[in-house]
């Protein structure tokens, strides 16, 4: 799959994610290997999510990632799907609540991972090395407004251009670990590093994602900010954590280090084993 890249960015999409969903398991699209599929259940729960219902939902939230970058990272926000949020809602909380944490910590891994990738590699060698993808050469656009990349992990499907026009283009790719998420080796993974960390912080670890505020984290763990705190603090002196300020807004992200510890653990057979003993 060719692509031109005159500008790109890594997005986490939860809204666009649930449909890719709906599309595996109401057998529209190659399940993820060693996914356990529920297909009765879901056929049962989405009575409303038609093969084309399913293909325009798709369409309103790729158009919104590559217009609208205030997207919401943790939960699907639904409500943009417009007459389609019951059905979706419905599709949600019935097929995919209960693994939406290890989901969504898996996705945010990988933009964390892409991140460092950016930094030492730059943007067309992370790129390239994109599962289904190649770059082909393009006209430069007059402005990186005029045109957009936006390449999205997902837990369920290979890569798949969504949406392309005069914009920009919205482009899924498998994430790391994908593999691993439904076949059991992901289960075991948090266990390993709960093993090293402990609990709370392999917790905060995983879920720091590409970034975020204290209070965000603690959100996301189910904590006080105060115990949020004190995990970065610990992860911060372990050189997996940096915390960067602006004024009076702190927010926490991955080190390489970090990084590619979860990445590892997530996929023991990619890249990030020997990144991580680079660094070191």
């Amino acid at each position: 799959m060719d692509h031109a890249l005159p500008g790109c960015r890594f997005l986490v999409s939860p809204l666009l994610e649930v449909l890719l969903a709906a599309e595996v398991l109401l057998g529209r699209h190659p399940a993820p290997q060693g996914r356990r599929l529920d297909t009765k259940n879901a056929q049962r729960h989405t009575l409303g999510l038609r093969p084309d219902v399913i293909r325009q939902g798709i369409k309103v939230a790729a158009g919104r990632l590559l217009h609208d970058t205030s997207t919401n990272r943790q939960q699907p926000d639904l409500s943009a799907l417009g007459p389609l949020e019951k059905p979706a809602r419905t599709f949600f909380e019935t097929c995919l609540a209960d693994d939406w944490p290890r989901i969504r910590a898996t996705l945010e891994a990988d933009i964390a991972h892409r991140a460092h990738q950016l930094a030492s590699r730059g943007v067309r060698q992370v790129v390239e090395h994109l599962p289904g993808l190649t770059v082909r050469e393009g006209e430069e656009p007059a402005s990186p407004r005029d045109c957009m990349t936006v390449l999205v992990p997902t837990a369920f499907q290979k890569t798949r251009i969504l949406l392309a026009d005069a914009t920009g283009a919205v482009i899924t790719y498998p994430a790391v670990g994908q593999h691993n998420l439904w076949n059991g080796s992901q289960t075991a993974a948090p266990g390993r590093l709960g093993a090293l960390l402990g609990r709370g912080r392999a917790a905060a670890l995983v879920n720091i994602g590409d970034g975020c505020g204290t209070t965000d984290l603690a959100d996301r763990l189910g904590v006080s900010a105060g115990t949020a705190s004190v995990h970065v603090t610990a992860l911060r002196n372990g050189g997996l954590v940096a915390t960067h300020r602006t004024g009076k807004a702190v927010r926490h992200v991955l080190t390489p280090i970090g990084s590619a510890l979860i990445t590892t653990l997530l996929d023991p057979v990619s890249s990030a084993l020997t990144n991580l003993s680079e660094m070191l």
